[in-house]
């Protein structure tokens, strides 16, 4: 199994290095995302808006702030900045301010990276391409050749480039295009949530201090 993918792999030429590094940037970008989409921002976003109404329903805003500070998601720090500013007894209208402040830092954090699946998709898809082209031109080139078995070897590395840099091309792009898809529903699944959380707060805070 080894020989056979070194096989595959030096028969592509030098494209397959090009297209092997552009599938360890993707794996380093879906790796990423997956920790912080299914680690850092894991939890149930509607049960801490339960917990931290309970709280200030209690009049224990420093119970809620200690809920807020243990995470560093966005929806934590977004409720942070509403729990922290109701603490200090400022005006409905600052709390929404500061929440929507925060969001516009912290809600990109979400798509950060993602596009890049895409484009690495792409990029490996069109190096595949270009690998196969020259693997072409090695072939015809081996038509001048006079020698039959020289003809015939350099018709066979031509032939072997052109198919294997097309085949690697795809097997990063697909698992990219993939990843893509699935990464990006779960960052859209996230910032409803986020929103969700963030409105319920908000609305909370309001008929609290009406």
């Amino acid at each position: 199994m080894i020989e056979t993918a070194a096989k595959f792999f030096n028969e592509g030429g030098t494209f397959m290095w090009i297209i092997l590094g552009v599938g360890a940037f993707a794996l380093a970008v879906i790796v990423e995302r997956l920790f912080f989409y299914f680690l850092a921002c894991r939890g149930d976003s509607r049960g801490l808006v339960a917990r931290i109404a309970r709280a200030i329903e209690n009049d224990k805003p420093e119970e809620a702030e200690k809920l807020v500070a243990k995470k560093k998601s966005p929806v934590h720090k977004l409720l942070a900045v509403a729990v922290q500013r109701y603490k200090r007894g400022m005006p409905y209208e600052d709390i929404q301010q500061g929440v929507e402040e925060t969001a516009i830092k912290e809600l990109p954090r979400f798509s950060s990276r993602l596009s890049s699946l895409g484009m690495f998709a792409n990029i490996a898809t069109l190096t595949g391409l270009l690998g196969t082209i020259f693997g072409l031109q090695v072939s015809f080139s081996s038509l001048q050749l006079a020698e039959g078995a020289e003809k015939a070897s350099a018709l066979a590395t031509g032939i072997a480039q052109a198919m294997n840099t097309t085949a690697m091309g795809l097997l990063v792009a697909i698992p990219c295009m993939i990843a893509f898809t699935q990464l990006s529903n779960k960052q859209t699944s996230l910032t409803e949530d986020v929103d969700e959380a963030t409105v319920k707060v908000l609305n909370f805070l309001q008929k609290k201090m009406a």
